[in-house]
This record gives C-alpha cells, structure tokens and sequence, in this order.
C-alpha cells in the first residue's frame, strides 16, 4: 500500500508541474494580448501564439503522464517522456518567445525543442503501450 501511494505522490509531481506550465502558459497568453500585440509585427505574434499554444498542450500531456504514473507506477520511460517535454517546452516555446520579442538569433532554439516534443510523445507512447499488460 505504502508504494502505491509512493507513485501517486511522483505522478502528482509531474502532474502539478504540467498544471504550472499550463498557468504559467494562460498568463503568457494574456501578456501576449494586453502588453505585446501592440509592439510587434503581426507575423512575431503569430510565432507568440504558435509558442504558447505548444506550451499549452505540453503542459497538459505532463498533466497526462502524472495521471499515468500514479496509475502504473514509475518507470524511466515515463521519467523520460517528462524530462524531454519539459526539455521541448524550454526550447521549442521558449525559443518561439524569444524570437517573436527579440529576435531570429533565437531560432535555432525551436527544432530541437520541437525534435524533444517529438521524441517524449513517442516515449510516452512506448510507456503506454508497455502498462497494457500491467
């Protein structure tokens, strides 16, 4: 019993992070609205709005994955799935931030945040699919 509520407890921590980023993605989302649409052209608020939207449903797929380890329990795919999405936020939104308010120096940022989204969705799939059989 004791382990069981061992995973809930790991799984709610991921799942309080995506709930962060999540908020933290709806505050960006009216930052972007109220205090930067005015300031940049239209085509750096529609890569500010490709940013926040990706952080977005990242935040909910970590959301996703700490529902799953308190279900199955902890594995490393599940950490890894994790750790590349937070890594694909860092660098994909993050970089998609940077560029739409600073600049295309920071471009080089979003493909390999976009190639870690990729990679933890796939991993997060693989560790699905593993906890079919239990």
């Amino acid at each position: 019993m004791q382990q069981r509520e061992e995973h809930k407890k790991y799984g709610s921590s991921w799942a309080a992070l995506g709930a962060l980023i999540c908020s933290l993605a709806v505050i960006l989302a009216a930052a972007g609205d109220h205090l930067v649409a005015g300031d940049v052209s239209h085509h750096a608020l529609r890569i500010y709005d490709i940013a926040n939207r990706f952080q977005f449903f990242q935040g909910i797929g970590l959301i996703l994955l700490g529902l799953s380890i308190a279900q199955w329990g902890p594995r490393a795919s599940w950490t890894w799935a994790g750790i590349l999405l937070l890594l694909g936020v860092l660098f994909f939104s993050g970089g998609l931030y940077l560029v739409s308010l600073i600049g295309q120096s920071w471009a080089f940022l979003a493909p390999i945040g976009g190639m870690a989204m990729i990679l933890s969705w796939l991993v997060f799939a693989f560790a699905l699919w593993r906890s079919r059989s239990g």
